[in-house]
């Protein structure tokens, strides 16, 4: 049976293939919209093939590729989000990144709120767990008021005992999908900012060849701002 996939996002937009039969693989990929390239590779047996359509499959989700028919999908645009943003493991705001045992991947960090413009403010610990492709699979978040973390070292006994019950993890870089959760009446997550979309005094969009300014934001706080190529580099 054949298996399609594709990668459509601000940087991609492209289509991914793969059949199977009897000891033979035959791929296909390209350009969504283009022809395909065509490909064939034959193994020793039919188990062989399968196992490597097995591999195959799973270093493309690795790299973003969602299983689907891309015929249904939108024109690309260059305001489209990413499918993955790398976040690199460093000594300032991406201490508590990494990986598990089993794959899963980790992101703890420390949200918050301004007390500005009759927001009431506040600071917050955020844990996201997401599967091994990237996508969100939980979000744990505390009130460090509502918790009673009132001094450093209580954040830091409580962010110790979280990064403990993740258990045997290694801190070590992630790419993960944007994603937004909601929690004590904020938006909490990695979240897709696609910028100003201008127009010309005709009321006609700017040419979308032009690299647009688009951004994923650690929030609340925009305290890291990824952009393209989204290799781990950010504002802060």
């Amino acid at each position: 049976m054949k298996r399609t996939f594709y990668l459509q996002d601000d940087q991609s937009n492209k289509f991914w293939n793969i059949e199977c039969r009897g000891n033979t693989i035959i791929t296909e990929n390209g350009r969504i919209g283009a022809k395909p390239r065509l490909t064939q590779k034959n193994f020793e047996s039919p188990d062989a093939a399968l196992r490597a359509v097995a591999r195959d499959i799973h270093e493309k989700r690795k790299k973003g590729y969602l299983e689907g028919d891309a015929s249904s999908l939108p024109p690309h645009s260059k305001r489209l989000p990413p499918r993955l943003v790398r976040i690199n493991h460093d000594d300032y705001k991406a201490r508590y990144v990494g990986k598990l045992k089993d794959g899963s991947q980790f992101f703890l960090t420390f949200p918050f709120e301004p007390r500005l413009e009759g927001r009431k403010g506040g600071n917050y610990i955020a844990l996201y767990r997401f599967d091994e492709y990237g996508a969100l699979l939980e979000a744990e978040i505390f009130d460090e008021k509502q918790e009673g973390l009132t001094t450093e070292s209580a954040v830091d006994a409580f962010t110790e005992r979280l990064l403990e019950r993740l258990g045997p993890h290694t801190f070590q870089d992630i790419s993960v999908t944007p994603f937004s959760v909601s929690a004590f009446g904020l938006e909490f997550g990695l979240i897709f900012d696609p910028g100003d979309d201008d127009t010309d005094d005709a009321g006609e969009d700017d040419d979308d060849d032009d690299d647009p300014s688009i951004w994923v934001t650690v929030e609340p706080g925009n305290y890291m701002a990824f952009y393209p190529p989204w290799d781990g580099e950010y504002d802060t």
